[in-house]
């Protein structure tokens, strides 16, 4: 049940509880209230997810393995080629010679497919399937910083209905603009702690490395149908007792306090559930004033 207080302006304005007349002008000029129509918005479907950055160093070991595989194959290829001219030549070159090449690049290529496989096992098609030039440009970004790589999972007993779009998440216990993260495959193997789907995913970190051990919460966006909510733009909240508000505008001199969630962040400000506020004007400006007021004369609550 949400939590609601009615403020009639006036009365604020006198120190008074009783419920005053309207407002006009002069008195909204003086709090600089403004109030504005919240706007209808739409999110993809979720479910919440859990994660952690994760050190690259596995990954780019990996990597390095795999490239200097590849080299030494060009190396064995090449030097097979050129011992099978000769003999076929005729030139002096010993058939075991032919036989130690061709051995040589046949192992060199057994290293290179068990590391190829190795990094399939573990880490997924996301990438095993990367171009060669793709894994040097990510290979940089995440030595550098630019790029964070973090492993996801959903609740014990969830399991995404849909394929993920991508994440919105925040670092732990941390009040701040959530991070995008767009890119996200699936783990091959599940999350060991809540025995669930798993994933990896990507996040851009231009300004602000991440710390590998950080913990992360959000949500996993999901493919399908949209959830309708509104919009309430970050200068319509305000923050009182440990919990976020919003001033709505009823009828005459009324404005109605109502509690709203804070767990759907989006730019600008938050998601909210259409459920949970009436379809009256919100006020943008002048909300902090009105409740700097409220609290030097309480209204009574309403449950």
């Amino acid at each position: 049940m949400k939590t609601k207080f009615l403020i009639p302006l006036v009365a604020l304005l006198a120190g008074l509880t009783s419920r005053g007349a309207g407002i006009d002008a002069a008195t909204q000029k003086l709090l600089g209230i403004e109030t504005t129509a919240l706007a209808e918005k739409s999110l993809p479907p979720e479910v919440a997810v859990y994660g952690s950055v994760l050190s690259p160093a596995p990954l780019v070991e990996l990597f390095r393995q795999i490239a200097a595989a590849q080299a030494a194959r060009v190396v064995s290829n090449e030097s097979l080629e050129r011992v099978e001219k000769l003999f076929a030549s005729g030139e002096l070159v010993a058939r075991k010679e032919v036989q130690a090449a061709q051995a040589q690049q046949a192992q060199d290529q057994v290293v290179v497919q068990g590391l190829e496989d190795r990094l399939a096992l573990e880490w997924g098609p996301r990438f095993s399937q990367l171009a060669p030039a793709e894994r040097t440009k990510l290979l940089a970004d995440l030595l550098a910083s630019r790029q964070a790589l973090i492993r996801l999972a959903v609740s014990r007993g969830e399991s995404p209905a849909s394929a993920p779009l991508a994440a919105s998440l925040h670092p732990f216990g941390r009040s701040q603009m959530p991070l995008r993260c767009p890119a996200i495959s699936p783990a091959p193997t599940v999350d060991p702690a809540f025995q669930s789907p798993a994933f990896f995913g990507l996040i851009e970190t231009p300004t602000v490395p991440l710390a590998a051990g950080l913990a992360l919460t959000g949500v996993l966006e999901l493919a399908g149908k949209p959830r309708l909510g509104i919009f309430v733009p970050q200068d319509a909240v305000v923050f009182y007792l440990g919990k976020a508000w919003v001033y709505q505008k009823e009828a005459g001199d009324l404005f109605e306090r109502v509690e709203i969630p804070v767990d759907a962040p989006v730019e600008g400000g938050w998601f909210v559930a259409a459920d949970v506020l009436e379809p009256h004007p919100a006020v943008t400006k002048g909300a902090q004033a009105l409740l700097s007021k409220e609290t030097l004369a309480p209204a009574a609550a309403e449950e």
